[in-house]
């Protein structure tokens, strides 16, 4: 459980910096469900829940892989890296083109050959996120 307990530590810590990080979209004197912060502090209030529970609570199911290259699989690690670029271009980019990318490298790595319906794919997506996150619930978007 040893890799487990780590991966919930990580997503604990993760989860804290975004709880951390929506509470300052909003006043917390305005602080409301439909307020802009509301969704995001719900959101990462469940993913600290979540994180919580698996860093305290031990699954005695699971079973650690003895072999380093089933925890290190290369999809895995190439959706990190892909991850962490995506941060990084949010930072400099607007989220929206950053996540446009980010979607459609994503599709066309796993899809690797039709990068036609990845573009389309990631621009309705990408549309579909910024109706309904900025739009319809009000969230202010990076």
């Amino acid at each position: 459980m040893k890799g487990a307990k780590k991966f919930s530590v990580l997503l604990l810590c993760i989860s804290v910096l975004f709880l951390i990080g929506s509470f300052f979209i909003v006043d917390f004197k305005d602080l409301t469900i439909t307020s802009p912060g509301g969704y995001p502090i719900f959101i990462s209030v469940l993913c600290v829940l979540c994180a919580l529970y698996g860093v305290f609570i031990e699954n005695k199911d699971y079973k650690e892989p003895e072999d380093a290259r089933s925890v290190f699989d290369p999809t895995i690690i190439a959706f990190i890296i892909m991850l962490i670029l995506y941060f990084v271009m949010i930072i400099f980019i607007h989220y929206t083109f950053a996540t446009l990318i980010f979607l459609f490298a994503a599709m066309f790595y796993l899809e690797r050959r039709n990068w036609r319906r990845a573009i389309l794919v990631s621009y309705i997506s990408t549309f579909m996120i910024l109706l309904v996150f900025k739009y319809i619930f009000s969230v202010i978007m990076p």
